[in-house]
């Protein structure tokens, strides 16, 4: 059970962190309004569609802005505390450091959590949402329903390898519809030459087949000799669903929560297809909610140090410079990740495991004059 002052100190952070979360968001909601604004009167478009485009931003925003949220509350509420003597008057009343900071780091691992949840069931559904009010109202692109947005609007670059390894191309999905239009599909030998090629205007998934609609089939022998076959109607049987092409051109990694990105990684492995960088994406977004503990292990013994020197905008100072190193090397990691320098879980909980090591070193130390403590010879 947490003592009275315990409690008086998770109440300080609360406040602190809803405040600072709230001024962040605030921040950045502004900054993007009157990037976006512009675009939203130039299509003349309803207020209605601008507000709830906004509050859809909102859950997307808040996962981002947990972290730094917590290192402010942290800093704040220890430096308040440092500035009026109650830290020390808890001290002589019998709490130590530990007993003091114990609420904020605790509190840190519930918004991990909670942040971690709201990535799986509420960011994917509103960054969809936020997307194609976007995308499709604003700036025209196709019309796609309710969720799904087309990776790429050329038809040269919607390219994907299917699970029997044919390779389609096509022009438009409808998922909503179940359609897919200006289609081609390229079967190969062995040694990499075409052996067949299928051409079609329409694609129309009926129950558990493919109708291929005004189209022909090329197939090519090994001295490259062809025969064609012309039809209007045709059930050509191919391995492919309308769900897994929506899995392979369809869904961004921010529209997807770690469970589909799983399943995703998973079915790209057994395809033979290379899945460094959804991996990368996977470990990324487990781990960065948990920056915001490590976070607090660097922000209280740096706040009650700097506390000694200064008020609270040196204490502010000198943490928001530490986040600023540890995000610039989070950020490094995964871009490193994404290159194939770094393994995909190296690359997101490398810095993780070294700050929370060095937030843990500093904690212990904190009643020495000495970051590095002197030894006696």
């Amino acid at each position: 059970m947490m003592s009275l002052l315990q409690r008086y100190v998770l109440g300080r952070f609360i406040y602190c962190y809803v405040s600072s979360a709230a001024g962040l968001i605030g921040i950045f909601l502004i900054v993007d309004f009157f990037e976006r604004v512009d675009e939203f009167i130039r299509r003349d478009m309803p207020y209605s569609d601008l507000i709830f485009y906004y509050i859809c931003k909102v859950p997307g925003i808040a996962f981002y802005m947990a972290p730094q949220a917590v290192l402010l509350a942290t800093v704040i509420t220890l430096a308040i505390l440092a500035r009026d003597n109650e830290i020390i008057a808890m001290k002589a009343g019998g709490i130590g450091i530990v007993g003091i900071t114990l609420p904020i780091i605790g509190a840190s691992f519930v918004i991990a959590f909670l942040v971690l949840a709201s990535n799986e069931y509420i960011v994917p559904s509103a960054t969809k949402k936020m997307n194609y009010i976007f995308k499709v109202k604003v700036q025209g692109n196709q019309k796609y329903g309710d969720t799904y947005i087309l990776k790429e609007p050329s038809a040269a670059q919607l390219w994907f390898v299917a699970k029997d390894k044919a390779i389609w191309n096509i022009s438009q999905f409808n998922p909503e519809e179940e359609k897919v239009s200006g289609v081609r599909i390229f079967y190969r030998f062995d040694n990499g030459e075409i052996k067949k090629r299928i051409d079609v205007k329409e694609v129309i998934w009926s129950e558990a087949h493919w109708d291929f609609i005004d189209g022909f089939i090329r197939t090519f022998d090994y001295e490259g000799k062809s025969t064609t076959e012309y039809f209007d109607k045709k059930i050509i049987p191919v391995s492919e669903t309308p769900d897994d092409l929506v899995r392979n051109i369809v869904v961004h990694s921010d529209e997807m929560g770690l469970r589909e990105l799983y399943k995703e990684i998973q079915e790209m492995a057994l395809e033979g297809k290379d899945v460094l960088k959804n991996r990368v994406e996977l470990y990324h977004k487990i781990s960065y909610p948990f920056i915001s503990i490590v976070l607090a292990l660097l922000a209280i013994p740096l706040s009650l140090r700097s506390s000694r020197h200064g008020g609270v905008l040196f204490c502010i100072g000198i943490n928001m410079a530490m986040g600023f190193v540890f995000s610039f090397l989070y950020a490094m990691g995964i871009s490193l990740g994404f290159s194939g320098f770094f393994s995909p879980f190296f690359a997101a909980w490398g810095p993780f495991l070294f700050f929370s090591s060095l937030g843990f070193y500093l904690l212990f130390t904190l009643d020495s004059e000495y970051i590095i403590p002197r030894l006696k010879l």
